[in-house]
């Protein structure tokens, strides 16, 4: 709070500190000796509390007491109200009065909020009273219900205590059982292994075995001619033979020409095979193996087939000529001769025994018009002699 000023104005003039208003204090003071109401401090210039008035009424002197005492006295209770009280001072009697009024608003308002406080309060102490009275039991019976849970607790921890108990000793022995395990594991590899080394150690020598047998057979079976095996072809005295069929006849060992048709065959066939073995195509001719009743076709002509079978020796066949069957085993043995050519293209250390010409081997046709059986038997015989050695070259080939 702002100290008040130590001595008077000049002239005895103040401001009042809220309203400004100018006032004379001395003038004031004296006219306060004159009231009949003979308090000597007036409250028309100064804001006092109660208990600060309390105070000041009971250090003001009596009437009787010189001005200058009086003014002593103001100047004390003006700095203890100063040090107590908000409102600056010095204060005009309007002012007082304004502060005075709104004061005693104050302390009956605060009267009346603590009068309501105290009911409160008693009223809130009155319900926690009933409310305690009527809890109380509830409070008990909550009480023994966590009581009775805590004990639950209390031995349901102690059963898990126990089976914590017992599961880390099934899990030592598990793991002593790991170990244990882990061992025999080990030891069983390490047989397994040795065991293996053994079945390898043997089943490498029966293996060894294996491949020796295989490989003996293997080169039995590269000097083995299929060919050769499947078309085996020989000689009986004068006639040449193929898988024991007769290719021939003669006047004086005559052959019957269900055989003879068969020999046709079988050679067909056998030269077929050997084209196929050779990837080789004839350029005039194409063989059609069909048993006994085998032909030639010619390639640019279909139409033209010669046979290569007979189906009697009528006596003017061989004077008017065989026609199909003569012209027949002339185009077969031209086939031979291609064929021939093409291995020598290959192999050119391949040399048949014979010379082939036209329908001749050698000075013997394969033709039976204006020939002799004898001289024909022997030209199918060198026929088959020179077969025989493709049938050889083949073998050579795949070697």
């Amino acid at each position: 709070a702002q100290q008040p000023p130590k001595s008077a104005h000049p002239h005895g003039n103040w401001r009042c500190q809220q309203c400004h208003h100018t006032f004379n204090m001395e003038a004031a003071a004296a006219q306060d000796e004159v009231e009949e109401s003979g308090q000597p401090l007036g409250e028309s210039w100064l804001n006092l509390t109660a208990s600060v008035t309390g105070a000041a009424k009971q250090k003001s002197p009596e009437p009787s007491e010189s001005f200058h005492s009086q003014m002593e006295e103001k100047r004390i209770v003006t700095e203890y109200a100063c040090e107590h009280t908000m409102p600056l001072y010095p204060l005009c009697e309007s002012c007082t009065a304004q502060v005075m009024a709104e004061l005693a608003a104050e302390r009956d308002q605060a009267r009346k909020d603590c009068e309501t406080y105290e009911a409160q309060f008693k009223l809130i102490c009155q319900n926690v009273h009933e409310e305690d009275s009527n809890s109380r039991e509830q409070i008990e019976e909550d009480l023994r219900q966590a009581e009775e849970e805590e004990q639950a607790l209390i031995e349901k921890s102690n059963a898990l205590e126990l089976e914590r108990t017992a599961l880390r000793k099934k899990m030592n022995e598990l793991e002593q059982n790991a170990v244990l395990l882990e061992q025999m594991q080990k030891c069983y590899w390490r047989e397994y292994n040795d065991l293996q080394l053994q079945l390898r150690s043997s089943d490498r020598d029966s293996l060894r075995r294996k491949i020796d047998h295989v490989t003996m057979q293997l080169e039995a079976l590269n000097k083995t001619n299929v060919i050769n095996d499947a078309f085996y072809i020989s000689h009986s005295e004068i006639y040449g033979t193929i898988n024991g069929f007769r290719l021939g006849s003669v006047p004086s060992q005559p052959v019957e020409w269900e055989e003879i048709n068969a020999a046709w065959g079988q050679t067909a066939l056998l030269l077929q095979t050997l084209v196929s073995y050779w990837d080789f195509t004839f350029p005039q001719f194409r063989v059609a193996p069909m048993g006994s009743f085998s032909r030639i076709i010619k390639r640019d002509d279909e139409k033209c087939v010669w046979d290569l079978y007979c189906q009697s020796d009528m006596g003017f066949g061989r004077l008017f000529g065989y026609g199909s069957f003569d012209k027949g085993m002339a185009a077969f043995l031209e086939c031979v001769r291609a064929l021939q050519d093409h291995v020598r293209s290959v192999d050119p250390s391949f040399s048949p025994p014979y010379r082939i010409v036209d329908h001749k081997v050698e000075e013997f046709s394969v033709k039976l018009q204006f020939n002799t059986y004898e001289r024909w038997t022997k030209a199918l015989k060198y026929m088959l002699t020179n077969i025989k050695w493709l049938v050889a070259s083949s073998l050579n080939k795949r070697a």
